[in-house]
C-alpha cells in the first residue's frame, strides 16, 4: 500500500482496531480529510475498550495516508493511529504498540518482514459449508469465486497475495500474503478480513475467521512466516545462530503468546485438536504439528513460521509479542533445543531427553495466567494495555463459563452420568 493523492470520493473511513481486534471506523466527508491528517479527528476513547467501555475520553483519530485505499466508488479507508487528549501517540493503541516494539529493536525491527496464511470458513446464511471440497481441490463454485475476487481487490489495493486455495474443512479457503514490513502486514491482515466479508456478504454468503467454527472439521490459523533478511536463515535454509536464539525465545515465551495469538475461548478447541494444530513449544523442518517450523513453503528464503495464532488474532499486538519474544532470546543467547521431527500426539516426553516439552495453554485462562506473569511481553507491549486485554478475555471466559452448551443438555438433562 503506497502514499497516493486523495482520490475523488465523497467520503473517507478512518479504521482501527480495538485492543482486541475488532475493527472500527469513522466515516469522514472527504473535504474534512487534510484537516484530520494535520489534527487528528476526535472520537469517543472508549470504544478502544471493546465491550468494556469502562471510559469516555477524547481521543483522536491520526490517519496514515500511505494506507489509503478505495473501497467503492464513493468511499476510500484510511487506516489510522490512535492519539492521546494532548496529541501525544496513546500507548494503548495496538497499532502505537507495534510502531513502539519495531523502533526500540532497531536494527532487528527494521529488517523485521512477515507473511501470512490467512484461513477462513465461506458459509451460507444458514452457517452451513458453502460447498464440501478439500485440500487443494480443483473446484469451480461461489467459494473460489468469493475467495478470487477478494484476492484481487487486494491486489487492486496494492497488498500482493501469492496464492488463494482451498483448505482442508469444507468451504475453507485461504489467502496467502507475500512478506511485508510488519506494520504493513498487520494493516493488510485487518483489511483481508474486511474485503473477504465484503467480498461474501455481496455474494450472499458469510465469511467466518472463528478459529474453529465446524465441529470436527479443521480449525482455522493465521500462519505467520518471519524474516529478517539473512539473520535468521542462511543460504542452506537452516537457522543462523541469532535465529537458533530468535527461535529459541519465542519457544520460551510460547505460553504467554497463547494469548494473543490465540485470543479467544473458541481459539482452544483449535489447538491440541489435530495433526496439524500444534499442542507444546516445540519446533521441526518438517512437523505441521510444531509451533514453530522452519521451511521455505512460503517464498524462496526459508522463513521461520510460527503455527500458534488463528485470524481473530489481534495482527499487532500478535506481530509485537512475537517480534519481543525472539528478540528477548536474542540478548539472553537462548541455546534451541534439537527440533521435533515427530507428531506431537505420539510424543512421549517422558521417554525422550533430548527436546524439552511444555504443552500450549487448554483454555483462555491459562493462557492469561501466562501472559499476565510474562515479564518480557507485559513490560514489552505496556502494562497498560496488558491490563486492558486480560481484563475483557477475562470476563469473557467467566460469561462461556456461565453458558449451558447443546452438548451438555444432550449429554445430561435426561439425568445419565455418562
Amino acid at each position: 500500500m503506497t502514499s497516493s493523492p486523495l482520490p475523488l470520493v465523497a467520503w473517507v473511513r478512518l479504521a482501527f482496531v480495538d485492543v482486541f481486534g475488532t475493527s472500527n471506523a469513522l466515516a469522514l466527508p472527504a473535504s474534512r480529510f487534510e484537516l484530520a491528517e494535520r489534527d487528528g479527528v476526535v472520537f469517543d476513547g472508549s470504544a478502544l475498550e471493546g465491550s468494556a467501555r469502562s471510559f469516555e475520553s477524547d481521543m483522536r483519530l491520526l490517519p496514515d495516508r500511505s494506507t489509503l485505499v478505495v473501497v467503492s466508488p464513493d468511499v476510500a479507508r484510511v487506516v489510522c493511529t490512535v492519539l492521546a487528549p494532548d496529541g501525544t501517540p496513546w500507548r494503548g493503541d495496538p497499532r502505537t504498540c507495534l510502531i513502539r516494539v519495531l523502533d526500540e529493536l532497531d536494527d532487528l525491527g527494521a529488517a523485521y518482514r512477515v507473511g501470512a496464511e490467512l484461513e477462513y470458513y465461506l458459509m451460507r446464511p444458514d452457517r452451513t459449508p458453502v460447498d464440501g471440497a478439500g485440500y487443494f481441490d480443483d473446484l469451480d463454485g461461489a467459494g473460489l469465486a468469493v475467495s478470487q475476487q477478494a484476492a484481487q481487490r487486494l491486489l487492486d489495493h496494492g497488498v500482493v497475495v501469492e496464492s488463494v486455495h482451498h483448505e482442508a474443512g469444507p468451504g475453507q479457503y485461504e489467502i496467502d500474503l507475500a512478506p511485508l514490513p510488519a506494520l504493513h502486514l498487520a494493516d493488510a491482515i485487518v483489511l483481508a478480513k474486511e474485503t473477504v466479508r465484503r467480498a461474501a456478504a455481496d455474494a450472499g454468503l458469510v465469511a467466518t475467521f472463528m478459529a474453529l467454527p465446524v465441529e470436527n472439521r479443521p480449525g482455522s490459523g493465521l500462519h505467520v512466516h518471519q524474516r529478517a533478511g539473512d539473520e535468521l536463515t542462511g543460504a542452506d535454509g537452516g537457522l543462523t545462530d541469532l535465529g537458533r536464539s530468535f527461535v529459541a525465545g519465542q519457544l520460551a515465551h510460547a505460553r504467554g503468546l497463547a494469548a494473543l495469538a490465540s485470543p479467544n475461548v473458541n481459539s482452544y478447541r483449535r489447538l491440541h485438536a489435530g495433526p496439524e494444530a500444534p499442542g507444546a513449544a516445540v519446533w521441526a523442518h518438517n512437523s505441521r504439528a510444531a509451533l514453530i517450523r522452519v521451511s521455505s513453503d512460503l517464498g524462496e528464503v526459508a522463513s521461520v513460521e510460527f503455527r500458534g495464532a488463528d485470524p481473530q488474532a489481534n495482527p499487532y499486538l500478535l506481530l509485537a509479542g512475537l517480534l519481543l519474544a525472539g528478540a528477548a532470546g536474542v540478548t539472553a543467547g537462548l541455546e534451541l533445543d534439537p527440533p521435533n521431527e515427530e507428531s506431537v500426539g505420539g510424543y512421549d516426553p517422558v521417554a525422550r531427553t533430548t527436546t524439552r516439552y511444555e504443552p500450549l495453554p487448554r483454555s483462555l485462562d491459562e493462557a492469561l495466567d501466562a501472559l499476565a506473569t510474562d515479564d518480557v511481553l507485559v513490560e514489552g507491549l505496556d502494562s497498560a494495555l496488558i491490563d486492558r486485554l486480560v481484563d475483557g478475555r477475562r470476563a469473557e471466559s467467566e460469561e462461556y463459563r456461565n453458558h449451558v452448551t447443546r452438548w451438555e443438555l444432550d449429554r445430561y438433562f435426561e439425568g445419565g452420568s455418562s
